[in-house]
C-alpha cells in the first residue's frame, strides 16, 4: 500500500467526526528555530498511533538519559515536515513505516518482502541521508479486509482467501482510493483472490466502520491497526496470499545524534517485538474511542511493560 499521508488526515479527521472524540492540538511546524547544544528533540506525525509512538520514544529517552535535555514536537503536519526536519537538523527521531520510507520517501515501487523492504530503507537511508532505522516495533499498519464478527462467525471467515466461496453473497463497500489502487487496492484483491461480490458500494472513509458494522455492506478495506476496528466490532482477516505490502514502525534517528548520543539505540530498541498489531489497536482505540491522551496511553504502556518506572 503506498499509504498517502493526506488519506491518514482524511482519516483521523474523519473518525474524529464520527466517533466524537478530539486529537489534541492542531498539526505543528518546527518552523526555522535552530535546534540548542546538548538536545534531542523527538517527533511524531498528526495521527493518534505516531503521537503515541513519539510520546513513547520520549517517555524514554527523557527518563534515562538525565544529562540531555529531552524534548517533544508531537502533532507534525505531515510526512513530508517531519521528515524534512530531520534532514535540515531540527528534528533528531521521529517513528516512520517502512513502506513510507519505500515508496513516499526513496521513490522505489512498492514490494511484499517485508524483510527487504526494511533492508532496503535502512541501507539507502544510511547511504543517501546519514539517517538509521532501528528495530521494527513489531506492528504493521497496512491495508486490510474486515468484516463484522457476526460475518466471520456465520461464514467461517478467517482468511482472505476464505471469501472465494462465500463473496457472491456479500456486497464489499470501501473509501474511493481503494477502488483506484491497482496495485494494492480492489482490483488487485479481486484477481489475486478470485473474488466475485455481489456488489460495490463507495463510501467517504469516516464513514465505512459505522457502514460495514450497520450491514448497510458485509465487507471493507481497512487499516490494520484502526481502533475503530474494535468500537464497532469488526475482524481484520488474513491477508494470507500477502497483497498488502508492509508498513513497519520504527524509530528514525539521525546518525549523528547517534553519534553523540550512543545509548539512543538500546534505550528505543527497547520497544522492539514490544507491540504487536492487536496491542497498537487497542492503544489506538483508547486515544480515538475512548478519549484518553495520548500522553497517559503512552506511559501506562511503558510502565505496565516494565519499559519505565511508575
Amino acid at each position: 500500500m503506498k499509504k498517502i499521508v493526506s488519506v491518514w488526515i482524511m482519516l483521523t479527521a474523519l473518525l474524529t467526526l464520527v466517533s466524537g472524540c478530539g486529537f489534541g492540538p492542531q498539526s505543528s511546524t518546527l518552523g526555522n528555530t535552530p535546534k540548542s547544544g546538548n538536545t534531542i528533540v523527538i517527533g511524531s506525525k498528526n495521527f493518534s498511533e505516531s503521537i503515541v509512538l513519539g510520546n513513547m520514544m520520549y517517555d524514554l529517552l527523557k527518563a534515562k538519559l538525565k544529562h540531555v535535555n529531552v524534548q517533544n514536537q508531537p502533532n507534525l503536519a505531515s510526512t513530508l515536515v517531519a521528515w524534512t526536519s530531520v534532514k535540515d537538523g531540527q528534528l533528531d527521531i521521529y517513528p516512520e513505516y517502512t513502506g513510507t520510507g519505500l515508496v513516499d520517501i526513496l521513490k522505489k515501487p512498492a514490494s511484499t518482502n517485508t524483510e527487504q523492504v526494511y533492508q532496503t530503507v535502512k541501507q539507502e537511508y544510511a547511504r543517501q541521508y546519514h539517517v538509521d532505522w532501528l528495530d521494527p516495533i513489531g506492528f504493521n499498519n497496512t491495508y486490510a479486509v474486515a468484516v463484522p464478527k457476526a460475518i466471520a462467525h456465520k461464514y467461517h471467515l478467517t482468511k482472505i482467501s476464505d471469501l472465494a466461496a462465500v463473496s457472491s453473497q456479500l456486497v464489499f463497500g470501501g473509501d474511493p482510493e481503494f477502488f483506484i489502487r491497482h496495485d494494492d487496492g480492489f482490483p488487485a484483491l479481486m484477481s489475486k483472490y478470485g473474488l466475485n461480490f455481489q456488489s460495490t458500494r463507495q463510501i467517504d472513509v469516516g464513514l465505512k466502520y459505522l457502514a460495514v458494522a450497520s450491514d448497510q455492506f458485509q465487507v471493507t478495506d481497512a487499516y490494520s491497526t484502526d481502533g475503530a476496528l474494535i468500537r464497532y466490532n469488526l475482524v481484520v482477516l488474513q491477508d494470507d496470499k500477502h497483497l498488502f505490502p508492509p508498513y513497519y514502525a520504527a524509530p528514525l534517528v539521525r546518525e549523528d545524534t547517534l553519534k553523540a548520543y550512543p545509548e539512543i539505540k538500546p534505550i528505543l530498541n527497547e520497544l522492539s517485538g514490544k507491540i504487536n498489531n492487536e496491542t497498537m489497536k487497542q492503544l489506538n482505540y483508547q486515544v480515538d474511542v475512548q478519549h484518553k491522551s495520548a500522553d497517559d496511553v503512552a506511559r501506562q504502556f511503558l510502565v505496565s511493560h516494565g519499559l519505565l518506572s511508575s
